[in-house]
């Protein structure tokens, strides 16, 4: 017997011992798989197609070597990139008729390959130092945590509800007129280049702001806010807290002061 259990002693007791080990070694930390998308297409014929795009549709504002005129920035520098380009691109606020417009979501001109054809076109014929395009995963996210990093970083403009508004003046209190654009209309990329490029007025959120897996939370949470769960009674358009409170006391108090009338009314007639 004692035959039996020295070669089985020998051979388990290490395999315990490195499975302890294993056990309590501390879990790797988040590492974020590569960019969302560096599989466009760089061959001579997709470049070819960009640069025939941006000389027609976006030279004439940001120059035929991308540095900038009187009427459009220069893209050569950052936060100008990938991200920004496919950003700006695939939301429809570029290419714009008027350089002086606001530019605001809308359908865009462009087709996949088409706009791939650009941001490939800018990233290696050009060159832009701006920051690739992000891999975001929401399912990977957790959605407390995407609520905390949206209440702390973006509820202030974008309104808790993700409603938008219009930010009215700045720090000196001058007004802006700026738009603060809704995101009922934003996905997951949307959600994780704006934050890595900050287009418009937005500010940008680099890594130390932001991490990564904080970003996967965040989409989750902008996604939550498109379908929430209204447990609360009539949304009223998810027009945001202050608003709806507002709209309480005012229709509450409107349909008090119309019972006292109806009751003051009907106590006259007694009369």
């Amino acid at each position: 017997m004692r035959r039996i259990l020295t070669p089985l002693l020998v051979t388990l007791v290490p395999a315990a011992v490195l499975g302890a080990c294993t056990y309590f070694r501390a879990p790797a930390p988040y590492r974020p798989p590569p960019s969302y998308r560096t599989d466009y297409p760089t061959d001579s014929a997709t470049l070819a197609i960009g640069e025939h795009l941006f000389a027609r549709d976006c030279a004439f504002c940001h120059g035929s070597d991308a540095r900038g005129t009187d009427r459009a920035p220069d893209l050569t520098v950052e936060p100008n990139g990938p991200a920004l380009t496919d950003f700006m691109l695939r939301t429809g606020r570029m290419p714009i008729d008027d350089p002086d417009a606001p530019s605001r979501r809308r359908p865009s001109p462009y087709d996949e390959r088409e706009i791939d054809a650009i941001v490939a076109y800018l990233d290696l014929a050009i060159g832009q130092p701006g920051p690739a395009i992000p891999n975001v995963d929401p399912a990977a996210g957790d959605l407390a945590q995407g609520q905390a990093v949206y209440s702390e970083n973006c509820a202030a403009c974008h309104a808790s509800t993700g409603i938008g508004g219009a930010m009215l003046a700045d720090e000196d209190g001058h007004r802006t007129g700026v738009h603060i654009p809704g995101l009922s209309a934003a996905d997951s990329e949307d959600v994780a280049q704006a934050v890595r490029t900050g287009p418009g007025a937005m500010p940008r959120f680099g890594e130390g702001v932001i991490s990564d897996q904080e970003l996967d939370s965040l989409a989750r949470y902008v996604q939550h806010l498109h379908q929430p769960d209204d447990r609360g009674g009539w949304p009223i358009g998810r027009i945001g807290p202050v608003a709806e409170g507002a709209a309480g006391w005012i229709l509450g108090l409107g349909v008090l002061a119309l019972f006292i009338r109806w009751v003051g009314t009907k106590r006259g007639e007694l009369r």
